[in-house]
């Protein structure tokens, strides 16, 4: 089994990325799924296929008033300390459940992974939690300019989000991608050679590995 993710701030492109490249390798006689692992076993333990949002996830803070020394929006809070103490078991338990019982795919294509909710849990000490939580087989983070993801954000929400926060989401994506040697993506390309880029180097490293 490989996990694969695609990581990015909203706007990015991930989603489409991580459909095309899922219907891609089904057309070609590969077994592969999809998944938005912050919701794989909410939508277990709720029984829904749609749940958008996690209770778990402080989401909501990317509109408070209330940022830290940094300019992230992170407000303590009794209920704050709650969430971040079940975050971190809940992100490892859907990550065991996707090792393991998705284990009948051979190629988990997943559509963002626990980065931004540990940055939104954890703000900056999420790259501390990172280093102790279990990464994807192999990782394509589509980097870019601020000002072109805000362009394609199709969600209201996300497009009155403040820039700072996406600042430090960038910030926590590019230096997690020089530590564990993410591959890059140009978010300027158009999404048809952002997907054959993706689609080469992942076929690729599976038929390296055996793995397909």
């Amino acid at each position: 089994m490989t996990i694969v993710a695609i990581i990015g701030p909203d706007g990015c492109g991930k989603t489409t990325q991580a459909t095309m490249l899922v219907d891609r390798l089904v057309d070609r006689g590969h077994e592969a799924i999809y998944v938005r692992p912050v919701f794989v076993l909410l939508n277990i333990l709720t029984r829904s296929k749609n749940n958008d949002t996690s209770p778990i996830s402080p989401r909501e803070t990317r509109t408070s008033k209330t940022s830290d020394s940094h300019g992230h929006e992170w407000a303590f809070s009794p209920r704050r300390v709650f969430m971040c103490l079940l975050g971190y078991p809940y992100a490892l338990a859907t990550y065991i459940l996707i090792k393991f019982y998705l284990s009948r795919a051979k190629i988990v294509v997943c559509d963002r992974y626990f980065y931004q909710f540990f940055f939104d849990l954890f703000g900056d000490w999420s790259e501390t939690v990172i280093k102790f939580f279990p990464r994807p087989d192999i990782t394509f983070f589509i980097d870019g300019d601020l000002d072109l993801f805000y362009s394609r954000m199709d969600d209201s929400f996300d497009v009155s989000v403040s820039r700072r926060y996406y600042t430090g989401v960038l910030d926590l994506y590019r230096n997690t991608s020089k530590r564990y040697g993410f591959i890059q993506m140009d978010a300027n390309l158009d999404k048809e050679s952002i997907n054959n880029s993706i689609f080469r180097q992942l076929i690729e490293r599976c038929e390296l590995w055996g793995s397909l």
